[in-house]
């Protein structure tokens, strides 16, 4: 078969909504903005801000980028898109694929925030316990902290300082240290959010964010003990109407 024709529009649904699934060269109805860390400079034009204490560090590194905290408790490093304002009228999703190198004494944020920038002790997203605790006014990400009372990854949400989560299964979301995993929040224009780890659906938050505020992709890590941390960041994408 030599072309296939239609006559209007063909449609991926599901998975296939926003992921890579067309071998060629497509013209992707949706706008793509991607970053693999291949010979990036790490500077402000490239559209990021971000978040380094005194002693963490962001660098290049074989096959993506590492966010590095520094060995001493509570330290955090970041990288915020802040070049980047996701708006739910666009129906933004963010997908992001890492990997930390331990998963012990450790909290990871990932997904869409409006807090661009951090203290040394926080993330947009810490879990104590059960009980969660934002810096965000609104956002939607995945949450895991060793800090919480069941170390597997939340879900979590805030819209104008009024935060949830909830708390996936291990088969929902297989984690161990030094393996890739992809994590992906996809926003709709009444500021909904939907979930997806690994490439399947694992929740959706009705009303997650105020659907008129501006949101950045964000990654950040944070040690919760005296020893550092490393997450490598394998590419971050950006898909809008």
């Amino acid at each position: 078969m030599q072309s296939l024709q239609i006559d209007r529009q063909l449609t991926f649904s599901g998975d296939g909504n926003n992921g890579a699934n067309i071998v060629g060269n497509p013209s992707n109805s949706k706008i793509l903005t991607e970053w693999n860390f291949k010979e990036l400079a790490l500077n402000e034009t490239n559209n990021y801000t971000v978040f380094i204490d005194t002693t963490s560090a962001v660098a290049l590194a074989n096959g993506g980028i590492t966010l590095t905290t520094a060995a001493t408790d509570t330290k955090t490093c970041s990288y915020a898109f802040g070049g980047i304002h996701a708006l739910c009228a666009n129906n933004p999703v963010v997908e992001v694929k890492l990997k930390l190198d331990v998963i012990t004494t450790v909290a990871i944020n990932v997904g869409f925030t409006d807090a661009t920038t951090e203290a040394t002790a926080l993330l947009p997203f810490l879990i104590s316990g059960t009980t969660i605790t934002d810096t965000a006014s609104n956002g939607a990400m995945f949450c895991f902290d060793t800090e919480q009372t069941t170390d597997r990854f939340y879900i979590v949400n805030t819209k104008a300082g009024v935060q949830g989560g909830t708390l996936l299964s291990a088969v929902q979301a297989p984690f161990s240290a030094a393996t890739n995993i992809t994590l992906r929040v996809a926003l709709d224009t009444s500021g909904n959010a939907t979930y997806y780890y690994n490439g399947a659906v694992v929740g959706r938050k009705v009303n997650a964010t105020t659907a008129a505020t501006p949101l950045v992709p964000y990654v950040g890590i944070r040690n919760n003990t005296a020893t550092a941390h490393v997450a490598t960041v394998r590419y971050v994408r950006v898909w809008e109407d």
